[in-house]
């Protein structure tokens, strides 16, 4: 055997060395473990936030799906509403046609019966000539046969023409006759024409009447001027013209009789249903969202921000970010982009000296010249500008005044 003898400053030094190895031993497999148990905790943490995220994934999932359920309802509705409106001006238009065609058939019996009774007439002339040409034969016959007893192929002659005339006049009797009864056959078409037309007139009256009515509500509840709307409107889309020639006095006679009037005024209604109808489809009627809640309306208020009174200019919808926002009316588009104190912002010309605002927004979907129609989905709810929450800022103005936006989406009810 042998042995190894170290100096005490050799066993020292090992001493030290074997030291800081144990030492820096355990520091690694510390440092480790840690780091084990952190990547523990890590993926711990992880797998809880993917759930959390999941959950909140699947519940907008489902709140996009009641939105979509609630736009598709809202859009059947309107399609409704559309159909009930052109089906009212299709028999409008359907009643119109019969009405002329009722006039055109009633004109052409008119006809046959004058050119019937003149007929008639000439018949009946013609049978007194004839009673009176017989009895002048019979009066020359009497006076032949006392004058001339002789005169026997004479007084054949004046019986073949006497058998004659009566022939004829039997056959004029008959034709009269006949005549009659395809008079009295014409009078009674003509009075059932008559009150056909009667029944055509007065249904297109009615019908004329409460499409008026319906329409001038709109214009009543938003407080326009109609007539210059109107006359604006068939500046617009009506056009007439031509060389001036006078009525004869005759021609003058005819159009002042009293149906001629009644179908003028009835034309004249129809024109002034036709205009409104057009002037409404042109104006900001529409409701630029549907099923939010409103958190405020127009006219003075609390400030959110000062807690003071101020005017709002609008009304406040909230609603999720993202909502579809959509355009109240046929328009233009003349601004898009960022404003102070309305964020993101919309603005639409539309016809009348009338603009629409949409404000707070989170995107828009316009750019600035396009053409816009009703129910166009513009942009999108969000948060921007002066706002406390996600909410849709609207306003309507004529002439750049602010006006209540409720009396136009109120008087939409009844027409769209």
């Amino acid at each position: 055997m042998r042995f190894i003898t170290l100096r005490p400053l050799s066993q020292l030094g090992l001493a030290m060395v074997l030291a800081v190895v144990l030492t820096w031993t355990g520091f690694t497999s510390g440092v480790y473990i840690g780091q084990a148990l952190d990547g523990r905790q890590t993926d711990l943490r992880l797998d809880t936030m993917r759930e959390a995220y999941e959950a909140k994934i699947a519940a907008m999932q489902g709140e996009q799906r009641l939105l979509e359920e609630s736009l598709e309802a809202a859009r059947t509705r309107a399609d409704r509403i559309g159909q009930r409106l052109s089906d009212k001006q299709t028999a409008l238009v359907q009643a119109a046609n019969e009405l002329q065609e009722a006039r055109l058939e009633l004109d052409g019996l008119r006809t046959a019966y004058t050119e019937t009774h003149a007929k008639r007439t000439r018949e009946l002339d013609r049978i007194t000539d004839l009673e009176s040409e017989l009895a002048s034969m019979q009066l020359q016959f009497t006076e032949t046969a006392t004058a001339h007893d002789g005169m026997t192929d004479a007084i054949q002659v004046f019986s073949e023409t006497m058998e004659q005339v009566i022939d004829e006049r039997d056959m004029a009797h008959r034709l009269t006759e006949e005549l009659a009864i395809e008079v009295e056959t014409l009078s009674a078409e003509v009075v059932r024409w008559e009150s056909r037309q009667e029944r055509v007139m007065t249904q297109l009256e009615e019908a004329a009447r409460t499409s008026m009515e319906g329409l001038e509500r709109v214009f009543d509840r938003t407080d326009l001027d109609l007539d210059r709307i109107l006359k604006q409107t068939k500046r617009d889309y009506t056009g007439a013209g031509g060389p001036f020639v006078p009525l004869t006095t005759e021609e003058a006679a005819q159009a002042a009789d009293e149906e001629e009037l009644r179908v003028a005024a009835l034309v004249t209604d129809l024109e002034r249903i036709n205009l409104m109808r057009i002037a409404t489809e042109r104006l900001p009627l529409g409701q630029p969202v549907t099923g939010m809640r409103l958190t405020s309306g127009f006219g003075p208020r609390r400030d959110p921000f000062k807690r003071r009174m101020a005017m709002h200019n609008g009304i406040d919808w909230a609603g999720p970010r993202g909502t579809p926002i959509k355009a109240t009316g046929h328009g233009v588009v003349s601004f898009v982009g960022r404003q102070r104190g309305y964020g993101i912002m919309v603005k639409i010309k539309h016809a009348f000296g009338f603009e629409t605002i949409y404000a707070h927004l989170s995107r828009a979907r316009v750019k600035v010249g396009q053409e816009v129609e009703r129910g166009d989905r513009i942009a999108d709810m969000g948060n921007t500008g002066r706002s406390t929450g996600t909410h849709l800022h609207y306003e309507v103005r004529i002439g750049n005044k602010p006006v209540n936006p409720a009396k136009f989406i109120e008087a939409a009810r009844d027409v769209l």
